[in-house]
């Protein structure tokens, strides 16, 4: 049990700034201190645009993805995370990210201790309208991209559960969970990070071992605010929709996220079961190559699921398999820059901290190595 808690967030931190909005109001205007809000994504727009409706005006945004810091957001501009040593440490960083543990390091590690989750801020605006709120440019993404009006939603609400759950030190929350449905993939790309490429004959997990690892986890973990349904493609699992609809009934999984990339459209009698509030459809397209994504996009729309469809932006090569002369020292450092450090990801009933890792494993290209997982299979028949 300890070692699943291992990869959720459990260290609170220490902050001088009041966690809510009377006494933040009144630290901030009792003080001159700059406002930056660490995070220039959704969220992060939003809690700016709550602030500016009550007099508080942030000074820039801050940001881990370089890639963020080339455009400015309603005038604000983005640095890059690497600008902070040179800030005033009395400075007011509100958190815009669900990698709050990370950030708080980060912050603290520089000296600043007057940081706070921007939870609390949303949560005493609950009544606010973000979809009117988040607009225009708002409503873009750093490479152009428009999201939809209900990733705006999901974004906030997802953002504010982690945080808030994150805060409280009596629960084994984890964020995500990323359930491999199968190695099969429609598109083969040859930089996947979950290394699809590599997989010469592809099978589908059986739906009883999926739904076995689901309620194991279950069993141990108090929440999971995101179980994302993956691969390869999930939608060339024909099981998706009722694995995910299984995910979904559990009360301590807040969402369920099916990420497809737009070749495959499901017949409507599948896509219609997915209309539940927790269900949220991701689609990244690639071009020419998605070629059923408007298809898909306009299926979802008629079911009234929500979703969100957008170009793939970003592309990091990072699906090699070799062997690298590093020193312990090296592979903290990579570790500790890695994007995708906190895509927990479950597989053969083991909980891995990243998608490479898992499937590595799978691929028995590496020696299994047991500190690399945490086994959570049969949890269900030992409470």
């Amino acid at each position: 049990m300890s070692s699943v808690a291992d990869i959720s967030i459990s260290q609170k931190g220490k902050s001088s700034v009041p966690f809510e909005v009377s006494g933040f109001t009144e630290f901030v205007r009792n003080n001159s201190f700059d406002i930056f809000i660490f995070g220039a994504d959704i969220a992060g727009k939003a809690v700016a645009q709550l602030l500016k409706k009550n007099g508080i005006e942030i000074k820039c945004f801050i940001d881990n993805n370089n890639n963020k810091c080339f455009v400015d957001i309603d005038g604000k501009h983005v640095f890059h995370s690497s600008k902070l040593p040179e800030l005033d440490k009395n400075s007011v960083v509100l958190i815009a990210s669900t990698y709050i543990a990370d950030v708080i390091s980060q912050l603290e590690s520089f000296g600043f201790n007057n940081w706070a989750p921007i939870s609390f801020i949303v949560d005493h605006f609950r009544s606010a309208n973000y979809r009117e709120m988040i607009t225009g440019d708002l409503q873009k993404n750093h490479a152009g991209g428009e999201f939809t009006k209900d990733f705006v939603d999901f974004t906030i609400d997802n953002m504010v559960n982690s945080q808030k759950k994150y805060l409280d030190e009596n629960l084994l929350f984890i964020r995500s969970v990323d359930l491999v449905l199968t190695e099969k993939c429609s598109l083969k790309c040859k930089d996947c990070a979950n290394l699809m490429q590599y997989y010469q004959n592809p099978m589908n997990i059986e739906k009883q071992e999926l739904l076995d690892d689901l309620e194991d986890l279950m069993t141990v973990a108090d929440e999971v605010n995101e179980i994302r349904i993956i691969g390869g493609e999930p939608l060339m699992n024909k099981e998706f929709h009722y694995i995910s609809l299984k995910a979904a009934s559990y009360k301590n999984i807040k969402k369920v996220v099916i990420y497809t990339n737009g070749t495959i459209c499901p017949p409507d009698q599948k896509l219609e079961q997915l209309k539940n509030e927790k269900i949220f459809i991701f689609i990244t397209t690639y071009g020419e190559l998605s070629r059923n994504s408007e298809k898909l996009r306009l299926k979802l729309e008629e079911f009234e699921i929500q979703h969100n469809c957008q170009p793939a932006y970003g592309w990091t090569e990072c699906g090699g398999i070799g062997v690298w002369d590093r020193s312990p020292e090296q592979n903290k450092k990579i570790f500790d820059n890695c994007c995708a450090k906190h895509f927990t990801t479950m597989t053969d009933g083991k909980l891995f901290r990243c998608p490479f890792s898992a499937n590595v494993e799978r691929l028995m290209a590496i020696p299994q190595a047991n500190s690399d997982f945490v086994s959570v299979r049969n949890a269900r028949n030992n409470p």
